[in-house]
């Protein structure tokens, strides 16, 4: 079974305008969206599109905390969260005019005893088993608290590990992949990374580290795939960007669906592109019939290293 681990979930509020924001005036809503947010449930919520099942787990506090579950419930994910004290947090994202503003909200405090059932749950995880460990991390818990959970793990489970800067490079553990974008990477080294050889020089941080692929996506300019074997660069499909949030998490959904279902390297990574592409291109999170007309107009290359 999959697994799909959100520390930091929110009730996502997602508001379209059709001009740029402007502070201390009226701005009228042309379209908005509530959605269970967070980048773990955005992968369950992709995998499930895709015609993979997941299990959502995690946190959730009070009436935002019930949206959640019941949204999950609705799109017929599977869900196994402890409940904290307090209200899960808002998140607002106002679009307006190609332009993207977010308020995030505060989150509920993980306790001691909370994170101990977490750890418990993870600890029960069996071969076979895939856990995706994406987001950010609540101000309540340790900041190695990927890392931790991932050791609580004495069986033979592939790792995914999606999150930002230094709490990547702190938390990585034996991962069968990690997903950082070009801007990640860039502040994480503190390096301008123009060319993909520079890129891919990079990588070896990771690899030396244990990780087995690292999948960097680069906006327009595609992306791109490293492990010890070869290195794989997808070009982009052509669509109009309408919604960023949620492309990666989307990218990361798709690799897992072409490798649970048993398709190559190659072939799931041209799926992650596709997916990621199809959020990027929608109002919502990627729907399979988008994402299928999309992985068809993907070229990869591959090289060795």
């Amino acid at each position: 079974m999959i697994y799909t681990l959100t520390l930091n979930p929110a009730l996502d509020y997602d508001m379209y305008i059709k001009e740029d924001l402007k502070t201390e005036h009226l701005n009228l809503a042309d379209k908005v969206n509530y959605r269970a947010g967070g980048k773990g449930i955005n992968v369950s919520k992709v995998l499930k599109n895709l015609d993979v099942e997941s299990v959502a787990i995690g946190y959730t506090a009070g009436f935002t905390g019930n949206f959640i579950i019941e949204d999950l419930k609705k799109d017929g994910i599977k869900s196994e969260f402890v409940e904290l004290d307090g209200n899960t947090r808002i998140n607002v994202k106002v679009n307006g005019n190609d332009k993207e503003t977010e308020i995030t909200g505060v989150s509920p405090v993980i306790s001691e005893e909370k994170l101990k059932l977490l750890m418990e749950k993870v600890s029960h995880l069996k071969d076979g088993d895939i856990l995706v460990l994406s987001g950010s991390i609540p101000e309540s818990v340790s900041k190695t608290v990927y890392k931790e959970l991932s050791e609580k793990i004495k069986t033979d489970v592939e790792i995914v590990l999606d999150t930002r800067g230094n709490l990547l490079q702190n938390n990585i553990h034996n991962n069968f992949f990690i997903k950082p974008n070009i801007h990640e990477l860039r502040d994480m080294f503190d390096e301008k990374l123009e060319t993909k050889q520079e890129i891919v020089k990079k990588c070896s941080f990771f690899l030396e580290r244990g990780v087995k692929n690292v999948i960097i996506s680069r906006g327009g300019d595609g992306a791109l795939l490293v492990n010890k074997d070869f290195v794989l660069e997808a070009s982009v499909p052509k669509g109009e960007l309408i919604n960023s949030i949620g492309a990666g998490d989307s990218m990361v959904a798709g690799f897992i669906a072409g490798y649970v279902k048993g398709m190559s390297t190659e072939d799931s990574f041209r799926l992650a592109v596709a997916a990621g592409s199809a959020t990027a291109y929608s109002y919502g999170l990627a729907e399979k019939d988008f994402v299928n007309k999309l992985y068809e107009e993907i070229n990869i290359v591959k090289e060795g290293v």
